[in-house]
């Protein structure tokens, strides 16, 4: 039998397809020759109106992709039936797990320039208590049993670690992101750059010793020659947000900065899984860029493609 390829689309592509006007990319995913996939971020994504995408998916016979490992990343993907409303309830379960995870960004949002309008203290209480209820759901949720007295163990390390949070003086980190993604993109010198041209060029903006750190842990086809864990591959894509590869919005304040910083990690996310099909398909140039770049660099033949009109 001939291999189908593996088509993983960005979850504003599936959005689409709910809209009226996306019936005929609907249709032309539905009866392309290749297998539409999805993964545990879309997941996430899409729970807020579940019925409708586990029928979307269930129409275009999407499959299920997921990391062979639970802790190593892995280039090949384990695909496995799409079985879209077991999916989402078995999600819906391990809804606080992902919260705990949420609430682990919030830091490193501020860290990268997000809610610049709050004080690290509160930053430092919000983290902790949001920490906190959402480990309770989850103990509440999968229920203590040889977990029992763990709960107490954490609040008193999230206590601890918040403390330590509310003393360090972020301002200077946020000048320096600033003038980095000054120094790359003044000019739009990457408009006309191929991928491996852009990366190059973002490694030259940075001191010798900042390059050196970060060839160290992500050399070219580092996919290739390097054994990866789990979120390895959304951390370079990070660093390259980081970096400037992709315009920034101007100093980011606010709830809203604070859903798009939550909608840029979860592309990293998506890229990683993807990295393990053949395509990745959105309508987000910036997702693109990122994609294609994470791609060419560390060694992957899977393809960035920018959805420009409805096909």
């Amino acid at each position: 039998m001939e291999r189908r390829p593996l088509l993983y689309l960005d979850n504003c592509v599936f959005s689409s397809m709910l809209e009226p006007s996306g019936r005929e990319l609907k249709e032309f995913f539905r009866d392309f020759p290749c297998l539409v996939v999805y993964s545990d971020i879309h997941l996430l994504e899409m729970q807020h109106n579940a019925v409708q995408y586990c029928n979307l998916l269930t129409e275009l016979d999407a499959v299920f992709v997921r990391n062979p490992s639970d802790t190593r990343y892995h280039p090949i993907s384990s695909i496995e039936p799409g079985e879209p409303h077991i999916r989402f309830s078995h999600h819906s379960e391990f809804a606080s797990a992902f919260a705990t995870l949420e609430a682990m960004l919030y830091p490193l949002r501020y860290l990268l320039g997000s809610r610049r309008d709050v004080e690290m203290e509160e930053v430092a209480r919000v983290t902790g208590a949001r920490m906190k209820s959402s480990l309770s759901d989850l103990f509440a949720t999968i229920g203590e049993g040889e977990f029992k007295g763990l709960s107490s163990i954490f609040n008193a390390d999230i206590d601890e670690v918040t403390t330590e949070m509310q003393a360090l003086d972020v301002s200077k980190n946020w000048d320096k992101l600033d003038a980095q993604r000054r120094r790359a993109r003044n000019g739009d010198p990457m408009r006309a750059m191929t991928s491996i041209e852009k990366i190059g060029h973002l490694f030259s903006t940075i001191t010798e010793s900042e390059r050196a750190e970060i060839l160290g842990m992500f050399p070219e086809n580092f996919a290739r020659i390097k054994n990866l864990c789990n979120g390895d591959l959304a951390g370079f894509v990070m660093l390259l947000f980081a970096l400037g590869l992709v315009k920034g919005k101007g100093v980011l304040a606010g709830k809203q900065q604070e859903r798009k910083f939550s909608a840029q990690f979860r592309d990293a996310m998506h890229i990683e899984e993807a990295s393990r099909c053949d395509c990745f398909i959105t309508y987000d140039k910036d997702a693109s860029d990122l994609a294609a770049a994470t791609f060419s660099y560390a060694g992957f033949p899977t393809k960035s493609v920018l959805l420009k009109v409805l096909i």
